[in-house]
């Protein structure tokens, strides 16, 4: 009877350690990165101690900005600044003159992404680097979305995932006459609904998965 109880104990432990462990890993992240613009440069302080700076070319402009999590990050007229928690310095990535105008940028705690006309540009906060693929030509731009750990960017030809901790975009292509129906991103993953299939992405996997409607 006494072992009964002392197992009974630990099982009681051990679920509520998990229940612990699963509300903690849905926990909103604290922004620990403050960023703004002052005096021609841009500026990161770090978890309120930190401060890192660069200066702004001239004509150079800010179009974009935004902080989440562990990351802070600006796009002005001519380049892609991205800066984590464990940088000593801003990245940049040069951009040409019309993929600033055309891009679109998404922030989340853990990957920043930018989608030009022709590229998709991740930022790892787990890397600290730079990972891009480029873009079908003519394709059109449905979606591009950063969330905690996958960022996904769909065009009219084809399905792009990034997971953290990552070195690649994973690509899947859409088939002829195969339409979009639905889209849905969440923290950890992304689906696509189409006339003939649904396609997920997982961080856990960073491969696309594919299963048939018909």
């Amino acid at each position: 009877m006494l072992r009964c109880r002392k197992i009974l104990t630990i099982l009681i432990c051990l679920s509520i350690l998990v229940s612990a462990i699963g509300s903690y890993a849905e926990e909103e992240i604290e922004d620990l990165i403050d960023i703004f613009e002052s005096n021609s440069k841009i500026i990161a302080i770090i978890k309120g101690r930190k401060t890192i700076s660069v200066n702004l070319r001239r004509n150079e402009k800010v179009l974009w900005s935004d902080s989440n999590g562990y990351l802070g990050a600006f796009l002005t007229n001519l380049r892609f600044f991205v800066i984590s928690t464990s940088s000593d310095a801003w990245q940049a990535l040069p951009l040409r003159l019309d993929e600033s105008e055309k891009g679109v940028a998404s922030l989340s705690p853990y990957i920043a992404l930018l989608v030009t006309g022709d590229r998709a540009i991740g930022f790892d906060a787990a890397s600290n680097r730079f990972i891009e693929t480029r873009l079908p030509i003519h394709d059109e731009l449905l979606a591009a979305k950063a969330e905690k750990y996958v960022a996904v960017v769909i065009t009219s030809s084809r399905a792009f995932g990034l997971a953290t901790k990552t070195l690649a975009f994973t690509e899947i292509p859409l088939r002829v006459r195969e339409t979009i129906e639905a889209i849905k991103i969440t923290s950890s993953k992304a689906t696509i609904r189409t006339s003939d299939r649904l396609l997920t992405f997982e961080a856990s996997g960073s491969t696309w998965n594919e299963h048939r409607l018909n």
